[in-house]
């Protein structure tokens, strides 16, 4: 929404990163093999509603294609393209550990020939010039709307597994965007991040009315709306500008006397930070915010220990997250260090010799990862255990079957444990 002083250098790492997929070179009679680390992609739509192309930037999970077709993902899309490399940094880092859900985040690395928001009054505020009766946006935020409803969402939906949940963010001036579209597009995101936004709320439609009331009105008129919003100032801003922690103080104590049961709500300053210093601190308190660690990283051992089957249990969970959220949420298949996924649930069920569990277990593994020898592979371990073994021979050869396809370094061993089931069924008949 602002000139991208960088996007030559992005443009040319991107490039970088095409040229160089696959690529073999020589360095002193050593070949190497140059592969990008990142999945990041880049496209470009033409916009009739724009009136002219838009560059888009798009971050995929790092399992997106090693995932099941069951698998969706919520899609974030950042206003401002400066800070798409942290933040796609920080989501990887926060559904490793789930503390979120993996997400696809897109950004515009091009210049939009306008800016996209509502013309709001600015009530005298401090933190811009005076003679601003309006904030000087010349975009129409319908046709953004259209743009985002009818093109932007049409073509990842296309080209992405995307999910029914959408999040947006804005920094600064393109925070008021997310807080319109909360106001007046209440279905077009499920959730809305306003960063170094503190200024943007005491601004309004109408000369003398603020954001801050308006939102409140919002929720107050549909309190039972399923809704996610985040916003946040820095303290230096505060410092320049005592309004600005006025009107976030303002919009805590009234949506808080709400008690609005569905709306996930937070609003803060954050002491030591800059304008845009504020961007990772607060976009870490928003994910917290909207997903709160204890419904999204539950110790799986509880589902072990409960009552009934542990699939079952499982499957509950993630049923009452899925109605919570509204899109379909999976539990992990996998995670690295914790013992808190499918995967490692089937192991201790395995080791406590609850061999009925762990199979069921192993079996939604290998439909979440229908390209992994490895879970095929202890499918098969589980159900030779349990004395299945035609069963097991044939997840075993299913096994091999996958490592030929990805030369994978584990095929002598899944062809000796092949064998070996193989000879346990001959001497059965024997």
């Amino acid at each position: 929404m602002k000139p991208n002083h960088t996007l030559s250098l992005i443009t040319l790492l991107l490039f970088a990163i095409q040229c160089t997929l696959g690529q073999i070179s020589e360095n002193k009679g050593v070949k190497t093999k140059s592969t990008p680390l990142a999945y990041i992609e880049q496209h470009t739509i033409k916009s009739i509603h724009l009136e002219q192309d838009v560059a888009i930037n798009v971050f995929l999970p790092e399992t997106y294609h090693s995932d099941s077709d069951l698998h969706t993902y919520p899609l974030i899309v950042l206003l401002e393209n400066e800070f798409f490399y942290q933040i796609t940094g920080i989501v990887k880092h926060l559904s490793s550990v789930s503390s979120m859900p993996q997400a696809i985040v897109i950004s515009f690395p091009n210049d939009f020939e306008k800016f996209y928001a509502p013309k709001v009054y600015t009530n005298n505020s401090d933190f811009w010039p005076k003679s601003w009766e309006q904030m000087p946006f010349d975009g129409d935020p319908n046709v953004f709307t259209s743009f985002l409803k009818e093109e932007l969402f049409t073509h990842l939906s296309e080209q992405y597994r995307i999910a029914n949940y959408r999040m947006i963010m804005g920094t600064s001036p393109t925070s008021t965007f997310p807080l319109h579209a909360f106001c007046k597009e209440p279905n077009l995101f499920q959730a809305h991040i306003a960063i170094a936004a503190g200024d943007i709320l005491g601004m309004g439609y109408i000369s003398g009315e603020t954001f801050s009331t308006v939102i409140t009105k919002n929720i107050q008129q549909n309190p039972d709306r399923k809704a996610s919003l985040y916003i946040a100032s820095a303290q230096e801003d505060v410092d320049e500008d005592p309004n600005i922690g006025k009107n976030i103080e303002t919009i805590e104590r009234q949506i808080t006397l709400i008690k609005s049961q569905n709306l996930k709500f937070k609003a803060e300053v954050f002491d030591n930070e800059s304008h845009y210093g504020v961007v990772l601190p607060a976009f870490i308190a928003a994910m917290e915010t909207f997903f709160p660690k204890e419904k999204w990283n539950p110790d799986f051992r509880n589902f072990e220990k409960e009552p009934g089957n542990t699939l079952k249990n499982i499957s509950a969970y993630y049923q009452d997250l899925s109605n919570e959220y509204g899109y379909t949420v999976l539990p992990k298949a996998e995670r690295w260090n914790s013992g808190n996924s499918l995967r490692a649930s089937a192991n201790r069920l395995f080791r406590q010799k609850r061999f009925k569990e762990s199979i069921e277990v192993y079996q939604r593994l290998v439909t979440y990862r229908p390209k992994s020898a490895e879970t095929l592979s202890t499918l098969a371990s589980a159900l030779e255990a349990n004395n299945e073994l035609k069963q097991a021979l044939e997840a075993q050869k299913k096994a091999i079957a996958l490592a030929k396809q990805h030369n994978s370094n584990h095929l002598q061993y899944y062809t000796e444990h092949m064998e070996e089931i193989a000879s346990k069924i001959e001497h059965i008949k024997e």
